[in-house]
């Protein structure tokens, strides 16, 4: 599938950057695995990597610039409260989570990247260390995805701490939450952001920012507290969402991912995001 390679390849971009400053070779060259970019010479390139083809097409010197073989841990974080058993749509938020967690650990997969697992509600329910395979994640994610958890809640802050207390290597960490949560991660997050790549994934449910037009007070429950509650049919639900302001304040890009979205929509999405992301990183670079 063409947009599985190019979630690898931006992923693989993404790794690059994490190591920009830690190692102090050139984070491109000749020798890697896989092709990033054809472009023109520029003085001290190698000239190994000359691509003739292109060359003589442009008649100006172009070079193969290829991503370096580092292949960083990939940990996924796994919000597994009650809350992700909502959805008015075909399927589930928590649904939606694993169809994109699936294709993300088979991308990594591909890519060589040791993988882990933290699955938490408001604390963390099992650690899996980054040294999985792809296959042995994908036999897994089935039955963490029916077995019960300790607690239906949710605590963003308990999930951000634990791993800034694993000392863990400048990984990648890809955070599946629907961030429906008490307001107070900012700071754990913001330590974790500044020694990993940070890659918030919002699901979603269409039915938490659109209700049925009409006048009147809807009786619902919290799928995590139990507690009973009453929705505005006439307001707006969307005004002032915490993690959006997060976002903003510590510069991660995120991307929000809804239950009524096919596989294959997903797949596009995450690769125009993915793309859009190492694309914009690596102009920085520069």
């Amino acid at each position: 599938m063409q947009a599985r390679r190019k979630i690898r390849l931006s992923l693989q971009r993404l790794a690059v950057n994490l190591f920009e400053g830690i190692f102090p070779s050139s984070t491109s060259g000749a020798r890697g695995l896989e092709l990033d970019e054809i472009r023109e010479y520029q003085p001290g390139d190698d000239l190994r990597s000359i691509d003739w083809k292109t060359t003589v097409r442009a008649r100006k010197l172009h070079v193969r610039v290829r991503l370096p073989d580092r292949r960083v841990p990939v940990l996924f974080l796994i919000d597994k409260s009650g809350s992700k058993r909502f959805g008015a749509s075909k399927a589930l938020k928590e649904d939606a989570l694993f169809s994109v967690l699936s294709l993300l650990v088979a991308v990594a997969g591909e890519a060589g990247n040791p993988m882990g697992l933290i699955v938490f509600t408001d604390r963390v329910e099992w650690y899996f260390p980054p040294r999985l395979g792809q296959t042995q994640i994908l036999r897994l994610l089935p039955r963490l995805k029916e077995k019960k958890t300790k607690s239906p809640l949710t605590d963003l802050d308990s999930a951000f701490s634990f791993v800034n207390g694993l000392n863990l290597p400048p990984s990648l960490i890809v955070i599946l939450s629907d961030f429906l949560t008490a307001e107070n991660y900012e700071v754990s997050l913001g330590a974790l952001s500044k020694r990993h790549e940070i890659i918030p994934i919002v699901i979603k449910d269409k039915r938490e920012e659109e209700l049925p037009r009409a006048m009147g007070f809807l009786t619902v429950r919290d799928l995590e507290s139990r507690e009973l509650g009453f929705l505005d049919l006439a307001s707006s639900l969307r005004q002032g969402l915490y993690y959006l302001d997060v976002f903003r304040r510590l510069g991660l890009d995120h991307i929000e991912m809804c239950t009524h979205e096919s596989e294959e929509a997903m797949a596009d999405e995450l690769s125009a995001f993915f793309e859009k992301r190492a694309r914009n990183r690596r102009a920085v670079r520069r």
